[in-house]
């Protein structure tokens, strides 16, 4: 946990590892539909290209986490370091992961970013489903596992709300 003159954030600083953080609730995405967050940049992994095991590294992910068993499903909503944002790919180690990049690349590095996206319409697009079971939970990601590189990334708030700004 640090502080700047922007608040008090998260900062996850990865070297050659992984850092993941979850928060477990039950929440009914018709109610509250968007995820905003806001999220900082800092070292991209080198390399990091996530549809790939070897290269399965982002300098920031955000996890909404839906159904049970040994691999929930959940989409990832990442900051890339290779892939277009608008990418959509599943996680090379389980398709019940789709990951969304949303920002990509070295352009915004050291910005504070906030991020809205729709969760509703994202999993019902993603898993082909007209019906969306509740949340479970949210989770983060930094690593830099896979490339044995480095990743920093600071996280300064999640939260689920429910109509569009």
């Amino acid at each position: 946990v640090q502080k700047d003159t922007t608040g008090i954030f998260l900062c996850a600083d990865s070297k050659g590892n992984s850092h993941t953080i979850g928060y477990e609730l039950s929440l009914d995405l018709a109610d509250y539909p968007y995820l905003e967050f806001c999220w900082r940049a800092k070292v991209l992994p080198p390399g990091g290209d996530e549809r790939e095991k070897k290269t399965n590294d982002s300098v920031l992910g955000v996890y909404v986490i839906f159904e049970g068993g040994i691999i929930p499903r959940s989409v990832k909503y990442i900051w890339s370091t290779t892939l277009p944002v608008g990418t959509v790919t599943h996680s090379p180690y389980s398709k019940r992961t789709q990951m969304v990049v949303i920002e990509s690349g070295r352009e915004k590095i050291g910005e504070w970013i906030v991020e809205r996206v729709d969760v509703l319409k994202d999993y019902k697009r993603l898993f082909g489903k007209k019906k969306v079971p509740p949340v479970k939970g949210v989770g983060i990601l930094t690593d830099s596992d896979n490339t044995s590189s480095c990743a920093v990334g600071d996280y300064l708030y999640i939260k689920f709300v429910g109509e569009q700004k």
